[in-house]
């Protein structure tokens, strides 16, 4: 028998995405970073790249940004909970984004 519980099981293959912004890169990540924060996540970075970690209530959530314009940055999701599915964490980070 196996000591993984359903809330150790964990994707580790990357879902990535790009994003295009109606506001500048910098402030929308000042804007986000403080969300995330304020959620109990880290965020660490700058206007070029940087990462990202939440909790949800089934496993933790990782990724990593890189700017490509402006007005425009590529999402790269790292760690997911198995049973996530990348539809529903990208439509949270869009929101964040928003």
């Amino acid at each position: 028998m196996s000591n993984t519980t359903r809330h150790d099981i964990i994707s580790h293959m990357a879902h990535s995405f790009t994003l295009r912004l109606t506001d500048e890169l910098s402030g929308v990540l000042d804007r986000v970073r403080s969300g995330i924060v304020a959620g109990g996540g880290r965020f660490d970075g700058n206007a070029e790249r940087g990462s990202f970690e939440g909790k949800t209530v089934v496993g933790m959530i990782k990724g990593e940004y890189r700017s490509v314009s402006a007005f425009e940055i590529e999402i790269t999701i790292t760690h997911k909970p198995f049973i996530v599915p990348y539809g529903s964490i990208e439509s949270e980070i869009i929101n964040y984004f928003s």
